[in-house]
């Protein structure tokens, strides 16, 4: 396996991290969000079912994978340290996101605020990391660093503010689809392009570029990208911003970075061959997705779109561009503990990149609901299949350490 010039540092990521278990709630809260967006059951839909199938796949599955699992598995070795500052905070906010994912269905307002509370503690725990744990300087930074620092600011911004409106929208005895229109727009952006776009240019980054243009783009884009957007949206929420002022802080906090990163990007690839492997092929999908899904976005508000697409299909596509970018750092994880399996992973992980690519293309078309279901059921397998092997070579390693160990005893 090729590429993976950010990612390879932490090939020596210990196995007992538990980051593992956030992929596996990010796994159910994605099913659950799937099947509560089945047909059969919008005949008459409850407001619990509608919010609840939004915010599983919105909120659910990018935000714990990035703060919990991903931090756990590669910000140490990025920081050169040992380990996370605060373990508890981690545990406390898998626990409170796994009630959450529970609650949601059923009490929409609860389970939002047991998300906040959550990913609150998971960004208090990676900032902490991050200022208490390196044993680099801030300069030394690479990419992928930036995105956890963007993440992480994000969500300690969106989170009190969001408890705030729960608070108020309660008392004021509002529904659950308000939450929707609150968290429909730019923040829902800015909590899945941040990481999204972070992980692909960690991925797809050719290792001689590590001094490149990203590198030094980096801290600005993710810093303006974690703050801008969020902070507007608080303002418009409780301040009184307009709503031309709040389009302004979206193009220039989430547009313009994006932009900026994505040039330094092309800047840095021009004279270098593209990766190759299964991390770079979900990570190239993902790119692809994410692009579509801007496009159509402001496509969206000057005309009608074409193949019938519906107003959704923006938001779609940046979903599953952002559930591509995790698979790549699923995948960049798996190669660690399956280091002996390399070859078979390439070939497994690119023919499941692809088989993901095609059936989200085929999920944001109507004509073709059939086919997305099969190959997105495929996709679902395909994961459950690298899981299993994974945790089975886990537990095989253990017990390999806990027999060495009890031989020099």
């Amino acid at each position: 396996m090729t590429a993976r010039p950010l990612f390879h540092k932490t090939s020596s990521v210990p196995a007992y991290q538990g980051g593992g278990a956030f992929f596996l709630l990010a796994f159910f809260a994605g099913m659950l969000g799937g099947m509560l967006g089945l047909p059969f059951l919008h005949v008459q839909p409850s407001a619990g079912v509608v919010v609840a199938h939004a915010l599983l796949m919105t909120l659910y599955v990018v935000c714990p994978v990035m703060l919990g699992g991903m931090a756990q598995w590669f910000l140490p070795k990025l920081l050169k340290g040992e380990g996370m500052a605060l373990p508890t905070a981690s545990h406390a906010g898998f626990v409170l996101l796994a009630v959450g994912v529970f609650l949601l269905p059923v009490m929409p307002y609860g389970g939002l605020a047991l998300w906040a509370l959550g990913m609150l503690a998971l960004a208090v725990n990676v900032l902490a990391t991050i200022l208490e744990m390196r044993s680099i300087t801030f300069r030394a930074f690479p990419p992928l660093i930036w995105t956890f620092v963007g993440s992480a600011l994000s969500v300690l911004i969106v989170a009190p503010v969001l408890l705030a409106f729960l608070v108020r929208s309660g008392f004021a005895g509002g529904g659950a689809t308000a939450l929707l229109a609150v968290l429909h727009g730019g923040v829902e952006m800015s909590l899945l392009s941040i990481p999204s776009l972070g992980i692909i240019v960690a991925a797809l980054l050719p290792a001689k570029a590590e001094r490149g243009m990203v590198v030094r783009c980096a801290p600005y884009a993710f810093g303006v990208m974690g703050l801008v957007p969020v902070l507007c949206w608080a303002d418009h929420l409780f301040g009184g911003l307009s709503s031309t002022a709040y389009r302004v802080g979206l193009v220039v906090g989430l547009a313009m970075p994006c932009l900026a990163l994505l040039g330094a990007f092309l800047v840095d690839m021009w004279r270098a061959r593209l990766p190759s492997g299964p991390v770079a092929s979900w990570a190239s999908g993902g790119l692809v997705l994410l692009l579509a899904g801007w496009i159509l976005m402001v496509l969206g508000d000057v005309q009608s779109l074409p193949f019938g697409l519906s107003g959704a299909a923006s938001h779609q596509l940046v979903m599953f561009g952002s559930l591509l970018a995790l698979g790549a750092a699923f995948y960049a994880w798996c190669s660690t503990g399956l280091a002996q399996h390399n070859k078979g992973l390439a070939f497994f992980g690119s023919l499941h990149a692809f088989v993901t690519f095609i059936g989200a293309v085929c999920s944001v078309m109507p004509q073709l609901a059939l086919p997305a279901v099969i190959l997105m059921t495929a996709s679902l397998v395909m994961f459950g299949l690298v899981a299993g092997r994974l945790w089975y070579a886990l537990l095989v390693a253990r017990a390999n350490i806990r027999a060495e160990l009890e031989c020099k005893g």
